[in-house]
């Protein structure tokens, strides 16, 4: 599986709407920077068709162990980011073949028609 870095999406972007390297990495970076600074704000981005951003707090741990030593640690409360994606990009993640060992998949996937036939139906 390959890296691809910032620099890399600039120039699938200027490749794409035909526009110089050097424009599309400010546009780039500047819009990490807006969703950066979005998220330290503790706001969440939604962008359609991709995926939900946010940032959860997490509950401090009073009692964790250093697997090392096994002794008892206090782990404080923290924030951190969370991505789910959006329907469009788990549809296209499940139905992508694995790259592990040449094969599609584990054969215990739920089909997207056998997981509307187990799912629950309610009723108002």
């Amino acid at each position: 599986m390959a890296t691809v870095t910032k620099k890399d999406l600039a120039r699938i972007v200027a490749d794409t709407i035909g526009c110089k390297n050097n424009l599309t990495l400010q546009m780039v970076d500047s819009l990490f920077e807006a969703m950066r600074d979005t998220l330290i704000e503790g706001n969440r981005i939604e962008i359609r068709g991709f995926g939900v951003l946010e940032v959860k707090d997490t509950k401090p741990k009073p009692a964790a162990r250093n697997p090392r030593t096994g002794e008892v640690v206090y782990v404080p409360a923290r924030r951190k980011t969370h991505f789910k994606p959006g329907k469009q990009l788990k549809e296209a993640l499940h139905s992508a073949p694995s790259d592990h060992n040449g094969e599609a998949g584990s054969g215990s996937a739920i089909t997207p028609s056998e997981e509307t036939e187990n799912s629950p139906t309610w009723s108002s």
